[in-house]
């Protein structure tokens, strides 16, 4: 897989190559994997050096995230402090998946810092299945399935322009938001009506022009993906309830305690976050759509948005994409997911705060820099619990690599048992007439392959590259 400029859009975007035709594909494979197996990637950065944002003395660099899998922090796995691509550069990933990995939707990203936003919200993502969902739930089994990534896309730069642009402009100096201003002032992105400066894509098409073939009372298990950089969405059909069965990869039913499946009207995805839900068809038609989200007076607007008509009258599916019926799935040697976490190691504070403009961003008082050292260290085999307090009146995503948590609290209400969930991302709610929001949370260490150092922070990636990042190790 390569990493270079789309001339359509100016924006890097991945390539996919293989041994078959059609070669070269433009995006990234989803990538089906089991419980234990091994995932190999070789990455090449094709992106160009004019692209470079001198304010940081940083090149147009790259690397891959591997979003909610259970994984060693070290190189050449799920490494994103020191394996930095630089132009022209290439690395292989060798990424185990753990044996009790729980069967969902993960994804793979870009995460070079002050480049996230940028690279993600050109569309440079993938997806991750793991399978074994039917095994869960039973009647899941023979189901159709639809993965689904709901994107925020640049809109596309006029071809003509966008080489003038190349060849002379180079975008040095600019932030994520500077490039988009600067696109925007020498019309080399096609405003909207509204003159919006993005556009929201299912699968890579227009939010709105899908239609999704859903028979009357046919049950489709639908797996979402928000590969936003930015952007939160509240997802709902119309005129019906959805069945959660999971959320950010975990099984919802997977604790003790909890419920296997939970009745919804809708589900709030945050950037990076996923869900798997299963749609009844109606006799007539619907729409699944995004409610417009609160994300505070200082957040970005998340609109109302129509993203597909559910339509039993629509063409069916070219290629029927069932889950398998269920079989006598592998038991791993340990399930950390399965079991009640330990009583907390240790108990600490993650302040989330920003400037009065909105420019820099911070944790605990400190705006991420490359060469901190770690900001906690835990020991391996134990849980922790985090209070994540936010000071500013905008939401923050929080999101820890290599691991999952579970959400105890919300602004001090506790979560009832049976609804408590593994998640990797969640949305800490925003200040309000002066006092902070907060979640507090468990943090599970258990999992011994995850030793090493790796980064938490909000997964709106303009915070993120601003500095609302810091580092924990965890040690034998």
């Amino acid at each position: 897989m390569s990493a270079r400029i789309d001339p359509r859009t100016l924006g890097p975007t991945f390539f996919y190559h293989s041994d078959a035709p059609p070669y070269a594909t433009h995006g990234a494979p989803t990538l089906e994997v089991r419980p234990g197996d091994s995932i190999r990637v070789a990455l090449h950065n094709l992106l160009p050096p004019i692209l470079s944002d001198d304010a940081h003395g940083l090149p147009d660099t790259t690397n891959l995230h591997f979003h909610g899998l259970t994984l060693s922090p070290n190189a050449p796995s799920d490494d994103v402090l020191t394996t930095l691509l630089m132009p022209l550069a290439r690395t292989t990933y060798d990424v185990r998946v753990a044996a009790d990995q729980p069967p969902g939707i993960y994804w793979y990203h870009p995460h070079p810092h002050h480049e996230t936003s940028w690279q993600v919200g050109n569309g440079m993502a993938g997806v991750i299945l793991v399978d074994g969902i039917e095994n869960v739930d039973p009647a899941l089994g023979g189901l159709r399935q639809r993965v689904m990534v709901l994107r925020q896309v640049y809109l596309h730069p006029d071809s003509d322009e966008a080489a003038i642009a190349t060849r002379f402009c180079g975008f040095k100096n600019l932030s994520t938001k500077n490039k988009i201003d600067y696109l925007l002032a020498h019309r080399l992105v096609r405003k909207s009506d509204d003159d919006a400066k993005t556009v929201v894509t299912l699968n890579d098409r227009p939010a709105g022009s899908v239609a999704i073939d859903v028979k009357p009372g046919e049950r489709q298990l639908f797996r979402v993906v928000n590969a936003t950089s930015m952007r939160n969405l509240d997802l709902a059909v119309d005129g019906e309830r959805l069945e959660l069965i999971s959320q950010d990869g975990v099984p919802v039913g997977y604790l003790p305690g909890s419920e296997r499946t939970q009745s919804v009207p809708d589900i709030v995805l945050p950037p990076g976050g996923r869900a798997e839900f299963v749609v009844t068809g109606l006799d007539h038609a619907t729409t699944l759509r995004s409610r417009a989200f609160d994300s505070g007076p200082k957040g970005d607007k998340d609109p109302a948005v129509e993203l597909a008509t559910l339509d039993p009258s629509a063409p069916p599916d070219a290629v029927e994409n069932r889950l398998p019926m269920p079989s006598v799935a592998v038991k791993p040697p340990h399930d950390y997911y399965r079991t009640p976490p330990t009583a907390p190691a240790q108990h600490r504070t993650v302040v989330l705060a920003e400037n009065a403009d909105g420019s820099r961003f911070f944790i605990n008082r400190k705006s991420f820099d490359m060469r901190d050292p770690a900001m906690f260290v835990a020991k391996s085999g134990t849980v922790e619990e985090w209070t994540l307090r936010n000071e500013s009146e905008e939401v923050h995503t929080f999101h820890t690599h290599q691991v999952h948590f579970i959400v105890e609290s919300v602004n001090g209400r506790p979560i009832p048992e049976r609804e408590r969930e593994w998640r990797d991302t969640y949305n800490v709610p925003y200040a309000r007439n002066h006092v902070p929001g907060s979640a507090k949370i468990l943090v599970d260490f258990r999992d011994p392959v995850v030793r090493g150092t790796f980064v938490f922070h909000c997964h709106i990636l303009d915070h993120e590259d601003g500095g609302m990042m810091a580092k924990v190790r965890v040690e034998a």
